[in-house]
């Protein structure tokens, strides 16, 4: 927590202090004080200047008259009086001008003032009207708001009446003979002004201290508030550096955690990869049907120990994705029917012991084809029918999926309901929390981390959906639904039962095993992981070899290119000695090597598997491996690395010259899906539309729509491997890649060209065999 400092408090009694305040008062009053004499001076300074002017003109039109009648001369005492006023006023005015504001000018000014009153009486022959001129001068001292100054005044007029009465009373009264009490009527008129005036100047000088002391508290207030404003500033600063380096903290813990999870994730999941594979092994050799019961018992639980094992990893590492906001989910054509009888057909074993029956079916008919995310729809429904039978011993676990078109959006509902043991309300209130499970005696009967259902529901939040315990009840089961938005692929059929589907899949597995031709390097440095390995490659009919390092298999690849014997595939582990595989694959293709580069990879985290491809891998395989997965990948990629062979040149032309026909640009590329008569008429359909996505796409790049131009990459990206062309899929990918890092236009045209290339090869080559191509090029087709 950011405090205040301790010297902040201590500024706040000063501030308050009234010792302080009184101070600043006062120094504001004197400064006020200062300020209005010195203006005052300089007032009287004009105005003494103008009296004498004006002086003048009076004195030579008024005074020949007062005292020769109807004689019009001057009399040389008024020349006398007009050079003394000058006399008289030159010091205060130099005083004004040069020392403004002192007692010694404003006193002097005083005198000078009401010296020219005195001389304007006299020279008026002590005519009445003159006398006003000395209330009007008291009431411009008064400008002072210094009462010591109308005494001063005061003085000057009482010793000049006194002095003139006795020796010139004509000049202050008008008669020779004035009476006794006009000397006391005189005095009284100007004390009595003086009363006023004085009063005035009191009050007055009593408001410049008020106004001073307001003054002085809105300084010390404006202080005060100045310097808490620069402390929560300076607290501010504080916090804000503080935060920022929380923020690093927080960012170097979460890179932490990101490698301790990928570590984490490389160091169980290699073991486990020999350990799953060698029992596969082991209950594949012809040897186990003559062991013992026990033996082969034995095997199972090792094979079912470490599919938990595996279990428990993918549930953490899930759940930390999702937390970290690095979960990614795809929206890709999915077929609805398939999704559904894999999880039964993966589920149905692990009930085969019990007395549960699985029952899956469709509560109203379903699209056959929707998009969504295929292997998290399989992930949230392999998760709840496990969830299920750990609390289900008997009776019946049913997956149904329905649509509801009820609202304003259709919805898609598949429910998981169990005969288990139910749950209480108390129960059921611990659901959807991380690393909480309803019953703790289920979780040491059955194991678990009480992450499955908080993953689920994340999960579906992810894909637009949601999952909600529809009900549960002791003794009598549990429903849960998961609701997901329906979109329909076009022209999808609606289908009212699995049974059709289930007898297509049935064909489908009876199918004969992968097998493989051509020549594979395997790189991998854990002895186990290699030999498990190239069994499974070698038995499928690869010819294998291995290297313990990246570089001795960068020595091997280039031994048999000299050789002319060059590898179909390379399989190659990342985190290896002397060479990784990311470094291994960047170096090959900084070489110009055309190879197929699968990556072997326990790391589990999304920003890995990116960084295999970036790194220039064409595709990846997660440890525990899946035998027949990785069989398939290699499959595909040696087919798609020899077509690429041979295609090398032509490609290069096709980027330098995309406005060449296509039959020149490139040899004819089509999907295998289209040999399934199921199957063809679907493709076709997507062949059709490639030419108007293209379209679209140069579209959007032509006015610079980067973003939507990376979501029709990122659509054909998914669509075209779904469709069997997993050249166009590549393209897509390396086009969306140049976008979302940000490349120049010229290298995001060249990846658009390049893409083009490839759904040209597509359409030229379903045209060559004469298929049926459907004009509905404005259609999409992929998510």
């Amino acid at each position: 927590m950011i405090g205040v400092p301790e010297s902040m408090s201590t500024y706040v009694i000063r501030c308050n202090s009234p010792a302080d305040l009184q101070v600043r008062a006062a120094a504001l009053f004197q400064e006020h004080q200062e300020r209005l004499h010195a203006r005052t001076d300089r007032l009287f300074a004009v105005l003494l200047s103008v009296q004498w002017l004006a002086g003048i003109a009076v004195a030579l039109w008024i005074s020949p008259r007062a005292w020769s009648g109807s004689s019009s001369e001057v009399h040389p005492h008024v020349w006398a009086a007009i050079f003394l006023a000058a006399a008289i006023d030159s010091l205060p005015i130099a005083l004004a001008i040069f020392a403004p504001g002192k007692t010694l000018t404003r006193h002097t000014i005083a005198v000078a003032q009401m010296s020219t009153s005195a001389m304007l009486i006299h020279l008026s022959g002590g005519r009445i009207e003159a006398h006003f001129h000395i209330f009007g001068s008291l009431a411009f001292l008064a400008l002072y708001r210094d009462w010591r100054v109308l005494i001063t005044a005061s003085a000057v007029v009482t010793v000049d009446h006194l002095i003139r009465s006795a020796f010139w009373p004509q000049s202050v009264f008008g008669v020779l003979q004035p009476a006794w009490w006009r000397w006391l009527e005189h005095a009284g008129w100007v004390m009595f002004e003086d009363v006023i005036l004085i009063y005035s100047c009191i009050k007055g000088t009593d408001e410049l201290r008020q106004i001073a002391r307001r003054t002085a508290e809105l300084e010390e207030a404006n202080a005060c508030f100045e310097f808490r404003v620069d402390q929560q500033t300076q607290a501010l600063k504080q916090g804000e550096a503080e935060l920022r380096l929380a923020k690093e903290a927080a960012e170097v813990a979460n890179q932490a955690k990101s490698e301790f999870l990928a570590n984490m994730s490389h160091e169980i999941r290699t073991p486990l990869t020999a350990i799953l594979g060698y029992c596969d092994v082991l209950r594949e050799d012809g040897i186990i049907e003559r062991a013992p019961p026990s033996r082969i018992q034995t095997i199972d639980t090792i094979r079912r120990a470490g599919e938990h094992l595996l279990s428990v990893i993918n549930d953490v590492l899930d759940l930390s994705k999702i937390e970290a906001g690095k979960l990614e989910t795809e929206l890709i054509e999915t077929p609805l029917p398939r999704i559904l009888l894999e999880v039964d057909s993966l589920m149905r074993p692990r009930l085969a012991s019990g007395e549960v029956q699985l029952h899956t079916f469709l509560e109203t008919p379903a699209p056959d084809r929707i998009f969504s995310d295929p292997t998290r729809l399989r992930q949230i429904l392999v998760n709840l029918v496990g969830n299920a039978a750990k609390f289900t011993e008997r009776g019946s676990i049913d997956l149904s999926a329905r649509v509801d078109r009820s609202g304003r959006a259709p919805q898609l509902l598949l429910a998981v309901q169990d005969t288990g043991l139910g749950m209480t309300p108390e129960q059921a209130d611990c659901l959807f929390r991380p690393f909480t499970q309803a019953d703790s005696s289920v979780t040491r009967k059955h194991g678990g981390t009480g992450l499955g259902l908080t993953i689920c529901r994340r999960l579906a939040r992810l894909m637009g959906g949601d999952v909600r315990l529809d009900y549960s009840r002791p003794g009598e089961g549990t429903r849960f639904v998961v609701e997901l938005p329906l979109m329909e692929a076009p022209d999808s059929q609606l289908i009212a039962d699995l049974e059709s589907c289930s007898k297509e899949r049935t064909r489908g597995r009876d199918q004969a095993p992968t097998t493989l031709s051509g020549r594979i390097l395997l790189a991998e440095d854990g002895d186990d992981n290699r030999r498990l390995i190239t069994f499974h490659l070698a038995r499928a009919g690869a010819e294998v070899e291995v290297a313990e390092n990246g570089e001795l298999a960068l020595e091997l690849l280039e031994a048999a290119w000299r050789t002319n014997r060059p590898f179909d595939l390379l399989i190659t582990d990342i985190q290896m000695p002397v060479m990784d595989g990311y470094t291994l694959a960047q170096t090959l293709r900084a070489r110009d090597r055309d190879i197929p580069i699968v990556a072997l990879t326990a790391h589990a985290m999304t920003e890995d598997r990116r960084k295999c491809l970036e790194a220039g891998c064409d595709d990846y395989a997660t440890k525990p491996i899946d035998k027949l997965a990785l069989l398939a990948t290699c499959q595909r990629w040696i087919e798609q690395g020899r077509t690429r062979h041979g295609m090398a040149s032509d490609l290069k032309k096709t980027m330098q010259h995309a406005a060449l026909p296509v039959a020149a640009r490139h040899e004819a590329l089509r999907s295998e899906l289209a040999d399934d008569p199921d199957l063809a008429e679907l493709v076709n359909r997507f062949v059709s539309s490639l030419d108007g996505k293209v379209a679209r796409m140069r579209a959007r790049f032509a006015g610079e729509e980067a973003s939507e131009l990376a979501v029709l990459a990122h659509q054909l990206k998914g669509a075209g491997g779904g469709y069997g062309f997993p050249a166009i899929s590549e393209a897509a990918g390396r086009l969306e890649a140049c976008i979302n890092h940000g490349e120049d236009a010229g290298r995001i045209e060249t990846s658009l060209t390049e893409l083009a290339a490839q759904c040209d090869r597509a359409t030229a080559g379903h045209r060559r065999l004469g298929e049926a191509v459907c004009d509905d090029s404005d259609r999409e087709y992929a998510s």
